[in-house]
Parts: C-alpha cells; structure tokens; sequence
C-alpha cells in the first residue's frame, strides 16, 4: 500500500473500530480521537518516507492484516498515553506533598522545645518528669526506663501518658485563645 487513497480507504474502513478501541482504553472521547488520528499521522509519515527514501522500511499494509496492524497501533498508543498520565500524576502528587511539608525554623522549634521542657520542670511530679527526660531526651526505650528506675513498663507508660496529656492540654489551650 503506497498512496493516499489506500491509506483514505483504510482509514474510513477502520476508524470506528480504532476509535472504539481508544475510547474502552482512554474514557475519553478527545484523547481518543487524538490517538486515532495520531496512528494515520505516523502511518502517512512512513509511506511518505519510504517512497523518498527507498531503503527505509515502509508499511506494507495488507488487507488481511491491516485490521490487527492498526488496532495493535491503537493499543500501543494508548498505553503510552495511560502511562504518561500515570507518571504526571505520580509527579503532581510528589509535588503537593512537597508543598505540605511546614518548614518550621530551627530557632522556632528550639524555643518551643524550651518552653515545653520548661512546663514540665513546672508542673510534673519528679518521677514522671524524670521518666519524661529518659524517653525523649536520652531516647531509651521503656524497657531501659523501667530497669533502671526499678519500675514496670506499665507504670513508664503510665507517667509518659500523663506527661503527654498535660502537654498537649495545654499548648492546645494556649494555640486556641
């Protein structure tokens, strides 16, 4: 097959059962059209390439495999079409991600640390504000806390509960006035 009224004839023989295909795969009756159209596009710029350049492999569309040969194109395209959408919207969500991250800075952060630290040397019992220090501060695990203060895992968890609750009642009463 080497001229326009060929590639016309083929295209007015398949094009509904390409663009169908497209549409199942896309959901999208413009990108549909698109692909379709793109298919015929690349199948003219190969004839045309091979008729002026004759060592150049051209289409050689048969009848009898047109059919397969221009849906497999269809099939193809859309793939590439899906998997460009997949890649934009991996990237759209990396994106927002990036946008919700706070940049607090450092000075901000260490002096609301300060004046964390600073309520609970007012406020907790000694033994909870000592466990409080060996947690966050020494970063030990409970069972460390609790060997070495000679306690129970459960009464570590129970004095780093009731520390954190006091925390958060009030810096979430002092954020709301």
């Amino acid at each position: 097959m080497t001229s326009k009224d060929d590639l016309k004839a083929l295209f007015m023989e398949h094009y509904d059962r390409m663009y169908l295909l497209a549409r199942v795969m896309l959901h999208d009756d413009e990108e549909s059209r698109d692909v379709v159209s793109d298919v015929f596009a690349q199948i003219a710029e190969r004839m045309q390439t091979a008729d002026q350049v004759p060592e150049t492999d051209g289409i050689d569309l048969r009848p009898e495999t047109a059919k397969s040969y221009l849906l497999t194109c269809v099939r193809n395209r859309c793939l590439k079409v899906i998997r460009a959408k997949q890649v934009r919207l991996r990237a759209r969500k990396l994106l927002q991600l990036d946008d919700g991250i706070e940049m607090i800075p450092i000075e901000a952060q260490t002096d609301h640390l300060t004046e964390v630290l600073r309520y609970s040397e007012q406020t907790f019992t000694p033994q909870t504000l000592h466990v409080f220090r060996l947690r966050y501060q020494q970063r030990k695990k409970y069972t460390e806390i609790a060997s070495e203060l000679q306690i129970s895992e459960v009464a570590v968890y129970k004095h780093l509960a009731q520390a954190l609750k006091k925390i958060k009642q009030h810096f979430c009463q002092v954020t709301t006035l």
